[in-house]
């Protein structure tokens, strides 16, 4: 993309801190506006000065560059977190719950991040009991990659995670321990200052990642509580909604839905970015009933020159739209946005029938979808464009 399009840059006001005096008051939501400004605009301004200086100097060296991409990169996710509290604290989320085994979940989602503890030095100890939970498959995804992304962020040294079921009421209980400040600083601490040092960490742990936790324990209906006491901090979660075989009248629960379970692979893909394409609410409407199990991430355009705006801000992993927006503003779009992202999944929705085509590796053919097929075929395609780019 021509990144010439976006303007001059011109270096922003450097945000104040959180505690600062804007996000003095009681109003929650004005607090979390005010946070999740600090934490986009931050990192954002670091990488401007950075681009700024590699403007002025022509030069720029592989840690630098390494150094920009991250910094952008951390504000995209600050700015997507974001999205993600937004949505759930509207409300309308239509859960999909089953019975799934807590304890292999979780142990998944440990592997996905193996990679990632490794490189951090990080170690996770795990003492995890069978349970099993009635929840949405989505939700509890985005809930334990979301307490390992406050942990990680957080943590000075090991992670400790247990996982077992309370006698009564008989909850299956998650407890994640670790030490966001180091013992030596801990006991080098002035006695007088105990208590400011001690409100100002807290803010700390106050993160967006804590923030969208907490929304995710709301939206699925979790006990959720902290404590921080000296540098340590112990989050404790309670699914109210456990089965237990031994207990009369489990199967009793709130009804499971008995619709599309997602499989291995949607779960993969679940928290992936979607841009949508489309004039017609309908088609819309169709698209988001189509994948609403696969855990996307969904966002809704009606013209190219909006797409364009939207990309500008960050690209998505995969852009549907309708083949009616096709002209020759749409083919430049595609265009700019191969050559940053050639991976990048597209995906037509034809105007009529029930026709489901893939793309062919490494060409420039798009994925087509009939309009009347996008029910049984939507998700599929998307399952398959995506896993291309993984």
């Amino acid at each position: 993309m021509d990144l010439s399009e976006l303007g001059s840059p011109t270096l922003p006001v450097r945000p104040r801190p959180v505690e600062s005096a804007a996000c003095d008051g009681s109003d929650a939501a004005w607090q979390l506006a005010c946070q999740i400004g600090v934490e986009v605009a931050a990192p954002l301004t670091q990488a401007l000065e950075r681009a700024l200086e590699l403007q002025a100097t022509g030069r720029i060296d592989r840690p630098g560059l390494h150094m920009l991409v991250s910094q952008i990169e951390h504000a995209r996710r600050a700015s997507m977190v974001g999205q993600q509290i937004a949505r759930l604290a509207q409300g309308g989320t239509q859960q999909q719950t089953e019975n799934l085994n807590l304890t292999q979940s979780l142990r998944e989602v440990l592997a996905q991040r193996q990679g990632e503890l490794d490189s951090r030095g990080v170690v996770v100890k795990q003492v995890l009991k069978p349970a099993e939970v009635i929840v949405d498959a989505t939700l509890l995804s985005s809930l334990l990659h979301t307490l390992l992304d406050w942990a990680l962020r957080h943590a000075c040294s090991s992670v400790e995670i247990q996982l077992d079921t309370k006698s009564w009421p008989a909850h299956a209980r998650l407890v994640c321990r670790f030490d966001h400040l180091p013992p030596d600083r801990v006991l080098a601490r002035p006695s007088g200052s105990r208590a400011t040092a001690m409100s100002h960490h807290a803010a700390e742990l106050d993160s967006l990642p804590w923030q969208l936790l907490l929304q995710l324990a709301r939206t699925m209906q979790l006990s959720i509580e902290r404590q921080d006491v000296g540098g340590s901090s112990m989050l404790t979660l309670e699914f109210p909604r456990t089965a237990n075989d031994s207990l009369e009248g489990a199967s009793s629960f709130d009804a499971i839905s008995s619709g599309f379970a997602l499989s291995g692979e949607s779960r993969s893909l679940a928290g992936n970015q979607v841009l949508v394409m489309s004039v017609r609410r309908d088609v819309r409407n169709q698209v988001r009933q189509a994948v609403a199990h696969m855990g996307l991430t969904l966002d809704f355009v009606t013209t190219t020159d909006a797409a364009r705006e939207y990309c500008q801000q960050g690209l998505p992993h995969a852009i549907i739209y309708e083949s009616a927006l096709y002209d020759s503003a749409f083919d430049r779009l595609r265009g700019d946005v191969r050559q940053q992202c050639p991976e990048l999944a597209w995906i037509e929705i034809t105007e009529q029938g029930e026709a489901f085509e893939i793309s062919s590796f490494g060409g420039m053919s798009m994925a087509r979808v009939g309009r009347d097929a996008i029910g049984a075929s939507l998700p599929s395609a998307l399952m398959f464009e995506l896993a291309k780019g993984l």
